[in-house]
């Protein structure tokens, strides 16, 4: 990489430091009628620092999605696309922190948890926070940055989400209850969800990317250009379809080898018991082990 590239690159770091300041202070008010974010992070707080944390760390995967796109001649206008989508993705990252609290955890005070240093409830956030910047990074890469289907493509994979999420919580609602065990500050049921969280997310955004029309180029990071492109019923209809198919079937594959990694990999124990038992190490485990295959899986449906 030569000085200009350097130089060029590093204004987008620049804007993504902005973009993070502005999300910081975002947060600080949607909490600061209960904490204060930067005293309980410096106080040790691990489920704030958890949630700050996934927040700062799905952006920057979000605004690489921002970068990839088509680059125009003209570099402030590739910085001000590049700043547009950028504050649509510090949205994003806000919508995912309220789709947590009502659909993920519902019944439970995401953020009255996290002020009592509930870390069960921290690791869901992270884990869907992280998921959120993959979602927004294939959205917005994925259709090359046409802002109504990138919206499209988001919240079409929000809500696949979270309907896995509840199916999962209802057939495994048989056994254990795993948002009651979360809301009793039990971290493998947080680290367990988050985990999974990632490997759907893994899996959703490999289905958005294939879809697009970029699946099949090679990646190069650039800066982003707005388009604003009218998007025909037929197209709506076309790419419905074929992020369903995708989607679909990577998370058959998926759920087919977790049952593999679960008899396995983890062989000393079950889920009900490593929730049960709180049994940190062996969740840790399992949960890395689903990620990893969902990043196998995911090259499958690109």
């Amino acid at each position: 990489m030569n000085i200009e590239q350097y130089l060029y690159y590093s204004l987008y770091a620049v804007l993504y430091l902005f973009l993070a300041i502005i999300m910081k202070y975002i947060l600080n008010f949607r909490t600061g009628h209960l904490y204060t974010a930067d005293k309980e992070i410096a106080e040790g707080n691990m489920a704030v620092g958890l949630r700050r944390s996934g927040a700062q760390l799905g952006l920057a995967i979000a605004m690489l999605g921002v970068m990839s796109g088509t680059s125009t001649s003209n570099l402030w206008s590739d910085i001000i696309s590049t700043a547009s989508y950028g504050l649509l993705a510090v949205g994003f990252m806000l919508m995912s922190l309220l789709i947590t609290d009502k659909a993920i955890l519902p019944g439970v005070d995401n953020s009255d948890e996290l002020k009592k240093g509930n870390m069960a409830v921290g690791m869901v956030e992270f884990g869907t926070l992280i998921m959120t910047g993959m979602l927004a990074y294939a959205s917005i890469r994925g259709d090359e940055g046409g802002l109504l289907s990138s919206l499209i493509y988001f919240v079409a994979g929000q809500l696949t989400i979270i309907l896995l999420v509840i199916a999962y919580e209802k057939i495994l609602a048989r056994k254990i209850n795993p948002v009651r065990c979360v809301m009793e500050s039990n971290l493998s049921a947080g680290i367990y969800l988050s985990g999974k969280i990632i490997a759907y997310g893994f899996i959703l955004q490999s289905a958005i990317i294939g879809n697009g029309s970029v699946g099949s180029q090679s990646f190069s990071i650039q800066p982003l250009s707005i388009q604003a492109l009218p998007i025909q019923p037929a197209s709506i209809q076309s790419m419905a379809i074929d992020y369903i198919l995708a989607a679909v079937m990577g998370m058959i594959m998926l759920y087919i080898f977790e049952i593999l990694i679960d008899r396995l990999i983890v062989t000393s124990t079950k889920i009900k018991e490593i929730i049960e038992k709180d049994q940190q190490v062996a969740a840790i485990q399992l949960s890395f082990a689903k990620i990893g295959m969902s990043l196998i899986l995911g090259m499958a449906i690109l």
